[in-house]
């Protein structure tokens, strides 16, 4: 009997060893997993910086912006962000890393607003994001709205770095005539109280209810793999 019993708990063993290899993080196509970094400078792509946690609310005079990168001096996520701006945008290389791209903007929302960001995709994978960062108090802590060439939509909450769900990855493309493979993306979010209303190319997708309202830091969000240019950026809070 002791002799049956050693080949098969080998064999469990091994079964066992191989099912926990095959598990591997999860990307676009379910929840997000691992690091963010705030740029991804060109000369350095094997580290990830991670920005220091904002402690203070936004002050009322930053509560307002229409970056259109007309400057190459302009910067709408302050002078840390080392991502280079000419012929109008902001050049957003991370093709080469796995982690997402956060970058959080000067300008925040201590109201009702509206946040605006207008991609233009050089190189990304049909399932990989970009989007909006709302209600930020951290690069590992808001809710981000994104979308990808799919015509998929995705919500999602960072708690201290672990994804959570909320809603999306539902196809809109067939309901809502929005394009499988657009260039450009412009994603639009209305905060009104707990109320998130979010846009993309004009076409309403979906009506967020938050348990809080989604005020605090904004920001953009670009998946690892992507390669994207940010045309525009706006904070508007409600009047």
């Amino acid at each position: 009997m002791k002799f049956l019993l050693h080949p098969v708990i080998t064999v469990l063993s091994l079964a066992s060893i191989l099912l926990i290899s095959g598990c591997g993080e999860a990307r676009t196509s379910g929840f997000f997993a691992g690091l963010s970094s705030t740029h991804t400078p060109t000369s350095d792509t094997t580290g990830i910086y991670t920005a220091t946690t904002f402690t203070t609310s936004p002050a009322v005079d930053d509560t307002l912006m229409n970056c259109t990168f007309d400057n190459i001096l302009s910067e709408p996520f302050g002078s840390s962000c080392y991502y280079e701006v000419y012929n109008g945008s902001m050049h957003i290389d991370n093709s080469v890393l796995s982690d997402p791209v956060i970058l959080l903007s000067t300008a925040g929302l201590i109201d009702d607003g509206l946040v605006e960001a207008q991609f233009d995709l050089i190189d990304a994978p049909s399932h990989c994001v970009v989007g909006l960062v709302v209600g930020a108090a951290s690069t590992r802590d808001f809710l981000l709205l994104g979308v990808n060439s799919r015509g998929q939509y995705t919500i999602q909450r960072s708690i201290n770095g672990l994804w959570l769900p909320v809603m999306g990855l539902d196809p809109f493309e067939s309901c809502r005539l929005l394009p499988y493979s657009q260039p450009g993306v412009e994603v639009s979010a209305l905060i009104h109280g707990n109320y998130i209303d979010l846009r993309v190319n004009g076409q309403l997708i979906q009506v967020v209810r938050t348990t809080m309202p989604a005020m605090g830091q904004v920001g953009i969000f670009v998946d690892g793999y992507v390669n994207t240019n940010l045309d525009r950026i706006t904070v508007v809070p409600s009047e």
